[in-house]
C-alpha cells in the first residue's frame, strides 16, 4: 500500500507529497528566473548606452545587471539542489520501473554558487 513505510523510514504517501513539494518549489524557481529575466530585458530596453559609465544611472544599471547575473546563478543552484533530492527521493522511494532505475544527477558541489559582499558595481565575484 502506499502508507506503507519505504525501508522502515517514510510512508510513500508523504514521500510523494515531500517529492511534489520539491517539483513545485523547482517551478517556482523557473517562475521566479523568468521574471528576472524580463525585469533585465525592460531595463537593457532603457539603458542609456551614450553614458559616460561613471555616471550614476550607468553604475545602477552595471549594479542591477550584477544582481541579476547573482539571482539567476542563485535560483539555477537551487533549483538543481532542488531537483536532486526530488529525484534521489523518488528513486531511493519507489526504485526502479519498466526502463529501470532512473538517473539522478549529482548535487552541486559548491554550497554558494557565488559570494557577494554588498551590491555596488564591481563588488560580486561570479564562479559561473
Amino acid at each position: 500500500m502506499h502508507d506503507e513505510p519505504t525501508n522502515g523510514a517514510l510512508p510513500l504517501a508523504l514521500v510523494a507529497d515531500i517529492q511534489e513539494g520539491l517539483v513545485a518549489a523547482c517551478n517556482d524557481l523557473d517562475r521566479l528566473r523568468d521574471l528576472l529575466d524580463d525585469a533585465f530585458g525592460s531595463l537593457l530596453a532603457i539603458l542609456p548606452l551614450e553614458q559616460s559609465p561613471t555616471s550614476g544611472d550607468a553604475r545602477t544599471a552595471v549594479t542591477s545587471m550584477q544582481f541579476h547575473d547573482l539571482g539567476v546563478q542563485l535560483i539555477a543552484h537551487t533549483r538543481k539542489r532542488l531537483q536532486y533530492c526530488a529525484d534521489r527521493l523518488a528513486q531511493d522511494a519507489f526504485g526502479a520501473d519498466d526502463e529501470g532505475e532512473a538517473a539522478v544527477e549529482p548535487a552541486p558541489v559548491r554550497a554558494n554558487p557565488v559570494t557577494c559582499a554588498e551590491m555596488d558595481a564591481g563588488s560580486v565575484e561570479l564562479f559561473g
